[in-house]
């Protein structure tokens, strides 16, 4: 193997271009990283509906740093690189650059539900929704 996918939270779903990018026969791995997670200051419900999402996933569940998981990956497999969906949460972003010093890293973008152009409430999903409703409800003009 050359590859390997970090499914973060904000990129839950199969059908995501992360995977598109990173080709096929690639294993993908979502830490429970428990500093992460608190830092999040995530409630239960929301870790509930994490965890049930990923059960529903084909990506290998890790308990530990992510960080530290990636690169004992990384080696372990003789990676050529990690592919990552991009994200607009400012704590999963300093983990991305934190990999980017130690290892070939690949941030792969994707159409954005809605642009905002605000600074966003990402740890509570109602203060976010009340903001891009209005943009998503709103027709296109195509």
């Amino acid at each position: 193997m050359t590859a390997l996918v970090w499914l973060h939270e904000d990129a839950l779903r199969q059908d995501h271009p992360v995977y598109t990018a990173a080709g096929e026969d690639v294993i993908s791995y979502f830490f429970w990283d428990e500093n992460y997670l608190q830092e999040m200051d995530y409630g239960f419900k929301r870790l509930v509906f994490i965890y049930e999402t990923l059960c529903e996933l084909p990506v290998n569940i890790i308990h530990g740093s992510t960080v530290e998981g990636l690169s004992r990956l990384a080696e372990n497999q003789s990676c050529e690189k990690i592919y990552i969906p991009a994200t607009s949460n400012p704590v999963l972003q300093e983990i991305i650059a934190e990999l980017q010093h130690r290892l070939p890293v690949v941030v792969v973008e994707e159409t954005p539900f809605v642009s905002l152009t605000k600074d966003l409430d990402i740890k509570r999903f109602f203060r976010y929704w009340k903001k891009a409703k209005k943009l998503a409800m709103q027709p296109t003009d195509s």
